[in-house]
């Protein structure tokens, strides 16, 4: 398989190549970042340490949501 580089920069979400570049339609091609930082993983939670967080004088109330805007029932 041959290999081509082409420098472009990316604006609004799409990648822009030279005017001069023309690439065949259903190319398949491979978008190198230098110097990029990876996507942070998601995040995730654990239910153990933030009910270990809660105070431990903690009262849970009732919340008024308002009257009903549509089909729901209280």
């Amino acid at each position: 398989m041959a290999v081509i580089a082409y420098q472009g920069t990316v604006e609004n979400g799409q990648v822009r190549l030279a005017s001069d570049i023309q690439l065949p339609d259903k190319t398949k091609v491979y978008v190198i970042i230098p110097e990029a930082e990876p996507p942070a993983p998601p995040r995730t939670f654990d239910l153990s340490e933030m009910l270990a967080q809660m105070p431990a004088d903690y009262q849970p109330q009732e919340e008024d949501w308002g009257e009903p805007v549509g089909k729901e029932a209280w």
